[in-house]
């Protein structure tokens, strides 16, 4: 179960607008390992598994919080736009149905039911229904992926934070890439005790 609040945990306020860092960060929502394919993978991943424990609980917290980043992106996304030209604005909203929710004004949940419901597995333009096809149903070779994931994840936030001198923002994306580092040492863990089980086989608690 999900439960949502209309405050964020961090409440960026870019100075000026930036178009620029405004589409990078879009980017970052939408990217191979962007915001919205890592949480749409961890929870098709934890859906996948019916068997309760340890696992499934750890791939639905990383999940419910890459929920909150994605919030958190789209929402300074929206505030870097604040007076940038009509165009660019409206290019942002078509790209992005978390930005659009944003900057209209509509809850983000919204956004989430009308982007990510059932449909074929691979569609460029949409991330929310990109990631089923990436839930291997292999629980190291998932593992695997969330660990590349969040790497990836953490090489591609400083590029952004480069682009920029603003300090929310700069504040923002620190907060991001140390969870990022957190989730990715998690995935390791589990990496390691499930390569340890399949060199000595036994029984594994879920």
């Amino acid at each position: 179960m999900f439960t949502h609040r209309q405050d964020l945990q961090f409440k960026s306020h870019p100075e000026e607008p930036d178009a620029i860092c405004a589409r990078r960060l879009e980017e970052s929502l939408r990217g191979q390992y962007g915001e919205i394919s890592v949480a749409m993978h961890y929870m098709f991943q934890g859906w996948d598994m019916h068997v309760p424990g340890r696992y499934r609980d750890l791939v639905f917290a990383l999940g419910a919080e890459q929920v909150a980043h994605i919030e958190m992106l789209a929402t300074v996304v929206a505030r870097l736009l604040d007076r940038a030209p009509l165009q660019v604005v409206d290019e942002a909203a078509l790209a992005d149905p978390a930005v659009a929710a944003v900057i209209g004004g509509t809850d983000l949940q919204d956004a989430i039911a009308a982007g990510a419901g059932p449909g074929p597995s691979r569609h460029e333009h949409n991330p929310w229904l990109n990631v089923d096809g990436t839930v291997d149903r292999n629980l190291l070779a998932d593992f695997r992926a969330n660990y590349n994931a969040e790497r990836g994840r953490r090489v591609d936030l400083p590029r952004v934070y480069r682009l920029t001198d603003d300090p929310d923002v700069h504040f923002l994306l620190s907060y991001l890439r140390a969870r990022a580092a957190v989730q990715q040492q998690a995935c390791q863990t589990v990496v390691n005790q499930l390569a340890e089980h399949d060199q000595q086989p036994g029984q594994l608690s879920p």
